[in-house]
């Protein structure tokens, strides 16, 4: 009997070792998210517009959350270092972080050694806007047109340097056609971020670059960039004066790209309830008409959607990067 009550009392101390094993920690309350300062990393130096963009955005949903949104520059490697902080971050509902087209999409194709696997590192939270390109040059170019910049740049091989803010960046991207088009010989610069290379092209160390209109426009105006032509089918309202590409007769199919986008993303494994509540206030915030208002001001035009749409939207645009990286001839430098 003795033996009998031990063999009962160690299956009934196994079973609760077992079950204690089975249980995991509480269920996430996204009722009483968040408690704490929520960190966003922003994989460019500060001054791009994805800075601006996340600075605006951060305001207002800190407030709605009832906790501040602070704010991380990681800057370098064209935004893999930053991309590869956000994906490495504990997935506990309190780091999310900014991403373009380059830093998840085009990087991991031309560079196959990125330190971060979207599939399995990443979640979606929201796209927020998709984001045009506008060609500028130094003032001291002597140019007014897109295709007037052909012309010089045939003239003038060899002599003519242009930035990106990443290689594999749109902005790489269509200058490195222009630049085997043309064979014009132009010295690629790659940038930490937008804000620096837009200082370079300011001070006359750049000629050339591929710029959002959110860094643009206040220079061009105060007559320190010289704006040529904007991407995509139409002009912006932020800008109308700018002519597109195919409006001056270069119809590449490069130009007609809507060819960038910023939304936010956050570590894999993050509570769906941290996600989901971070991306409908993201979406409550961007249909605020005063901040509505200031993002197509800077040039950007609203998405705000879900993380099911923002996942199909980046699954979408892999072949469609993969073909152009490719005609392009862009490689990781």
């Amino acid at each position: 009997m003795n033996e009998i009550r031990q063999r009962r009392h160690f299956l009934a101390r196994a079973s609760a070792a077992a079950a204690a094993l089975t249980v995991g920690p509480p269920a996430f309350a996204q009722a009483n998210w968040p408690q704490s300062p929520v960190k966003m990393i922003i994989p460019f130096a500060a001054g791009g517009s994805t800075d601006i963009l996340t600075r605006m955005i951060g305001k207002i949903v800190g407030e709605r959350i009832g906790q501040p949104i602070v704010v991380d520059n990681r800057g370098g490697a064209g935004g893999i270092i930053g991309t590869a902080a956000i994906a490495k971050a504990p997935p506990d509902g309190y780091t999310f972080g900014m991403t373009t087209v380059s830093s998840i999409v085009s990087a991991p194709i031309i560079n196959t050694k990125v330190p971060f696997d979207v599939d399995r590192e990443i979640a979606f939270v929201s796209q927020i806007v998709t984001v045009p390109m506008i060609l500028g040059v130094h003032p001291s170019v002597p140019v007014n047109t897109a295709p007037e910049l052909m012309q010089y740049l045939r003239s003038h091989k060899g002599r003519v340097s242009y930035g990106s803010v990443a290689v594999g960046h749109y902005g790489h991207v269509a200058a490195a056609h222009i630049n085997d088009t043309l064979d014009a010989g132009m010295a690629h610069v790659p940038y930490k971020g937008e804000g620096p290379m837009l200082q370079d092209l300011i001070a006359g160390q750049l000629q050339t670059t591929f710029l959002t209109i959110a860094t643009t426009k206040a220079p061009s105006e105060a007559g320190r960039v010289k704006v040529l032509a904007i991407t995509g089918t139409q002009r912006h309202e932020a800008m109308p004066n700018v002519p597109t590409f195919a409006e001056q007769g270069l119809d590449d199919e490069v130009f007609k790209l809507n060819p960038g986008w910023i939304g936010i993303i956050a570590p894999a494994k993050t509570p769906p309830g941290a996600i989901q509540r971070m991306s409908a206030e993201v979406q409550a915030a961007v249909r605020q008409p005063e901040l509505r208002d200031r993002i197509t001001a800077l040039g950007m035009n609203l998405v705000g959607g879900t993380p099911e749409a923002f996942q199909a939207a980046y699954k979408a645009e892999i072949p469609k990067w993969r073909d152009l990286l490719a005609r392009a001839g862009v490689k990781a430098e």
